[in-house]
C-alpha cells in the first residue's frame, strides 16, 4: 500500500460499522435467499451461474434451510458460517467452486488482462461471508432508519 493511501485506508476503516460483532437480528429466509442470488451473481465469472435456479432450490432443502422459521435471530458470524455448512449439502453450488475446465492451477491476471471465464470460479468462503455482510448491513441500515 502506497504510504500516502495508508491514513485514508484507516480513517475509511473506522467509519466501517462494525459488523463481527455478536449483536442479534431478526432476518428471514427471504432475504437469506435474495441476498444469496444477488451475491452469487456479482461474483459469477459469467452473466448467470450455472444451474443457478437448481442451485437456489437445493439451497432451500437443506437441512439448515428447514432448522430456520421464516424469520429468525441471527449474527453476522453465525450467518456466514451456516450458509458455509449450508453450501455443503449443495452439489450444483459445491460444483460453482471448481473451474469449469477442471484445473485446479492459479491463473495470474494483471488487471490489463480478461480472464477466461471458464478459468474462474466462485470461492464459497467468500460467497457466505459476503451474504452474511449484505444481510447484517442491510438490517443494521434499517435499524437506523426505522
Amino acid at each position: 500500500m502506497e504510504p500516502i493511501a495508508r491514513p485514508m485506508v484507516v480513517k475509511m476503516i473506522q467509519k466501517m460499522p462494525d459488523i463481527w460483532d455478536d449483536q442479534r437480528f431478526m432476518t428471514s429466509q427471504r432475504a437469506v435467499l435474495g441476498e444469496l442470488a444477488c451475491c452469487v451473481i456479482r461474483q459469477s465469472p459469467y452473466l448467470v451461474p450455472k444451474d443457478f435456479a437448481r442451485a437456489l432450490n437445493e439451497f432451500c432443502q437443506t437441512e439448515i434451510w428447514h432448522e430456520w422459521d421464516e424469520y429468525f435471530w441471527t449474527n453476522c458470524k453465525e450467518l456466514g458460517h451456516t450458509m458455509l455448512d449450508a453450501f455443503n449439502e449443495c452439489p450444483t453450488i459445491q460444483a460453482w467452486n471448481i473451474p469449469r475446465i477442471g484445473k485446479h492451477e492459479t491463473v495470474f491476471v494483471t488487471r490489463h488482462d480478461v480472464p477466461q471465464p471458464d478459468d474462474d470460479f466462485i470461492d464459497l468462503d467468500v460467497l457466505a461471508r459476503n451474504v452474511a455482510h449484505g444481510i447484517t448491513l442491510q438490517e443494521k441500515y434499517d435499524g437506523l432508519h426505522d
